[in-house]
């Protein structure tokens, strides 16, 4: 199930820098106690399956009090405190002391809504949940008591939806944990931000990068396709990252190969293709960027009809591994894959997954684990027989370090719609089969499956001797009919510091393509470099902003009328000569601080 984490159900109203939101808790504020000895206000102790949910007894931790609630979870179950309660405040945070046991696995987890989604908590999520006062993980120490804090706000739950449970769910063997204390807190009220001209505004997108992760919910490497404008290639994981709470894009000379495809520079791009669209509002990011000769930074919309193609035909295919045996230390590590079958056309995306809680027995295209968006590698042109060699050494060190397991998924996510085939660990010839190669040493894959949306998206394919990859083709992006290119900014190196220009593009982009540009837009200065680009957008009608001020605006039927996605992107080249005579060194960077757009009632 996707969900957008972020649209609000009270107008006007959005998260406050994470810790200070997070939170503070303060005595002022109300509370509901489910869990203080025993458990009150119609909350149970609760465990599915084999797991366990009972009172401590006498030796055994507990916070204050008498009593804690000791939580027994085996493989894939859950134990902790039943709660299937309404959140009672407007910015509800759930509250929580945790002890996990010296030795043991498993992860923290609450349930919600009619369906009992699962949601993990996890380092993907963690702008939403603090432990101690700081981002959420799992890496936490052992025999100790630690408090984390959901805010419930943040992962949108409907109105009058219900908190079902907190607890853990269960590693392969089995999880040991405490927890005590657990209420519902009222959080202090969120900052009224909202854009630079009056209107009843709502907040349906926000990003602040909080996370040491790209937000799979929120973005997607490239656009409907991966290629961009001007003279580079994306490169994905290698020029796009999030440090200090800000994406960071790069763009640098460098040979790039992908596949079949060879770049002489590197670039980096991201959108909210199939995560994030919408149709008028104010779009708005805080970004600062390197003026270096030959720099392409931008800040733009395309359109999207939301026409995908038949998700029935489309395929992921996903392996694990597992390396209790693999040496603490490791000097390299690559992933082995063989083609079956594919022709030249075919695009081959290695990630990681953002848990490895899944088998190959029951995995389906509706239960497989979170990707993250930033692949390992990306191939174009591969064809029937050739070898895929993919160093994942960073990764496999990770995971060993953590005592966790590798995981990946095998996917194409730019519509080329071309079915390829990879041998799984049930093909019979051995040489054929996936390896992981640890130090020289090879690994076969301890779980592999695909899985398989639409009429099959429940459906189960983890027993199959090939590993299938393929996404669909739709005609979603035209420029033409209401579609229209959206610049609120883009700027290039040759012109110089604060410079930039807004642009709308349409009727495609050969012999029937418009435009209609601001011309030159001059930046006041700004001491850390940083400014706000936004755009209001209604029928016939967008106006730009640069610090909250308008700087060019433009009305006319022809405005587009389309829902669009958000793209940033630093691209190399360009026009105005800023594609020539680029330096040997040359290297820029751009960094986005947050992402916000907002829609207005009467255009819901």
């Amino acid at each position: 199930m996707k969900f957008t984490l972020l649209h609000r159900r009270f107008p006007l109203q959005i998260k406050l820098t994470f810790y200070a939101l997070l939170f503070a808790a303060k005595s002022s504020f109300a509370s509901v106690i489910l869990f203080d000895d025993e458990p009150r206000n119609g909350a149970k102790l609760w465990a599915t399956s084999s797991s366990e949910s009972t009172l401590t007894q006498i030796g055994e931790p507990v916070v204050d009090g008498e009593r804690a609630i000791s939580m027994q979870a085996h493989y894939w179950t859950q134990s902790g405190l039943r709660i299937a309660q309404v959140p009672p405040f407007k910015n509800s945070i759930l509250e929580a002391k945790i002890y996990r046991k010296s030795g043991n696995k498993g992860s923290l987890m609450f349930r919600r809504g009619n369906d009992s989604l699962k949601i993990n908590l996890d380092e993907t999520n963690n702008e939403f949940w603090t432990l101690d006062g700081m981002p959420g993980h799992n890496n936490f120490s052992d025999d100790t008591w630690h408090t984390i804090r959901i805010n419930l706000n943040g992962f949108n739950l409907d109105e009058n939806e219900k908190v079902l449970a907190i607890g853990i769910q269960g590693p392969l063997g089995t999880g040991i944990f405490y927890m005590d204390s657990v209420s519902f807190i009222e959080g202090e009220p969120d900052n009224d931000i909202s854009p630079p001209l009056a209107g009843n505004w709502e907040l349906t997108f926000e990003d602040n990068f909080n996370s040491t992760l790209l937000n799979p919910n929120n973005w997607h490497v490239g656009k409907q396709y991966l290629g961009m404008s001007g003279i580079a290639g994306n490169a994905g994981r290698e020029t796009i990252r999030i440090e200090n709470e800000m994406l960071q894009l790069e763009s640098e000379k460098n040979t790039l190969n992908q596949g079949t495809k060879r770049y002489f520079y590197k670039a980096a791009e991201v959108s909210t293709f199939r995560k994030f669209r919408q149709k008028y509002g104010y779009f708005e990011a805080k970004i600062k960027y390197d003026s270096v000769h030959g720099a392409w930074p931008a800040f733009w919309l395309l359109p999207d009809k939301g026409i995908y193609g038949n998700n029935t035909y489309r395929r992921q295919s996903l392996l694990k591994f597992n390396l209790d045996d693999v040496s603490t230390t490791i000097s390299s590590a690559f992933l082995r894959l063989k083609i079956s079958e594919a022709n030249t056309q075919s695009s081959i995306a290695v990630h990681k997954t953002l848990s490895t809680d899944w088998t190959q027995d029951t995995v389906t295209w509706n239960t497989k684990p979170q990707i993250d968006p930033l692949w390992f590698s990306h191939s174009y042109g591969e064809v029937t027989g050739n070898i895929i060699e993919v160093d994942v050494t960073s990764y496999i060190r990770e995971q060993k370090n953590s005592g966790k397991e590798a995981s990946f998924a095998l996917i194409d996510n730019y519509m080329r719609s071309q079915l390829i085939k990879i041998f799984s660990s049930e093909s019979n010839n051995i040489s054929d089969r996936p390896a992981l190669i640890v130090n020289e040493e090879s690994l076969s894959p301890t779980e592999d499956a695909f899985v398989r949306g639409g009429n099959y998206a429940d459906t189960n394919f983890g027993q199959e001797p090939l590993l299938l990859i393929k996404d669909t083709w739709g005609d979603t992006s035209p420029t033409f009919d209401k579609g229209m290119e959206f610049d609120i900014m883009e700027s290039l190196g040759i012109w110089g510091e604060d410079i930039s220009i807004s642009a709308l593009h349409w009727d495609g982009y050969g012999s029937q393509h418009k435009s209609i540009s601001s011309g030159e837009l001059y930046h006041n200065y700004s001491p850390d470099g940083f400014h706000v680009y936004g755009m209001h957008w209604e029928p016939g009608f967008v106006g730009m902003y640069i610090d909250g001020e308008k700087v060019w605006e433009h009305y006319d039927d022809r405005v587009g009328s389309l829902p669009s996605y958000i793209i940033l992107s630093l691209q190399v080249g360009g026009w105005d000569g800023n594609e020539n005579n680029i330096s040997d060194d040359f290297k820029a960077n751009m960094l986005v601080d947050y992402v916000r757009v907002w829609s207005e009632a009467q255009y819901d």
